[in-house]
């Protein structure tokens, strides 16, 4: 994993307990209003990295090999469908390592839909060598019951329950702007609030002011 991302992984902790989370000054609010006038596109892409993050503190406290899921494939021969079979289960660890591969693009369901669509066109693929004529494959994906989207926390998987002091949160939690952020202008307005040198801020911006021991 590269630096950065090993950082902004342990800097995701601080998401743990959002109830709990950073102090609320004044400055919030600004930034709560300069959240609210943005496009919906790069806002929907703000609640998607904290989807992320909290995708990552969710499943790192699970069992690594507990079964969040299993594709299930059934081949085409012979001018009819076989029966579906069960191919190859998705684990905890599996989502982890989506979560963290592209961290603050994609969420839980995200990489669902990659599994399901990378291990298809694989199997595809695999037909396509055999060269039988009118063979095909196709798969699906079943949750295990515990993994379910609709038991889950809905901001594992819902962006519509993420809310703007939420994505305040998981930005100030991080120790730099994530690659190509998409708001740069929002670093100033939140190192009032929190946010580490990465971000630019001082490090401790309610010193930043304050005259030399000594008097002035």
């Amino acid at each position: 994993m590269k630096p950065f991302f090993r950082a902004a992984a342990i800097g995701l902790i601080a998401l743990v307990l959002p109830s709990c989370s950073i102090m609320d000054p004044d400055d919030r609010q600004a930034l709560r209003d300069r959240l609210a006038g943005m496009m919906p596109e790069d806002i929907f892409q703000l609640r998607k990295g904290a989807m992320n993050g909290r995708g990552i503190l969710y499943f790192k406290e699970r069992p690594s090999n507990d079964k969040v899921g299993k594709l299930y494939c059934r081949e085409y021969v012979e001018g009819q469908w076989q029966d579906w079979k069960g191919d190859k289960e998705w684990r905890v660890d599996d989502v982890l390592d989506c979560l963290r591969n592209d961290p603050f693009n994609v969420s839980y369901l995200d990489c669902k839909d990659q599994f399901l669509s990378t291990e298809t066109t694989l199997k595809k693929g695999d037909i396509m060598a055999q060269q039988t004529p009118g063979k095909d494959v196709e798969c699906r994906f079943e949750f295990d019951w515990r993994y379910e989207p609709d038991i889950l926390p809905e901001e594992l998987w819902k962006a519509e329950s993420i809310s703007f002091d939420e994505m305040i949160d998981f930005l100030v939690s991080l120790p730099a702007p994530p690659p190509g952020f998409i708001a740069p202008e929002l670093a100033p307005l939140l190192c009032p609030l929190g946010a580490g040198p990465g971000w630019g801020c001082p490090s401790d911006p309610y010193t930043e002011t304050d005259p030399p021991e000594g008097g002035g």
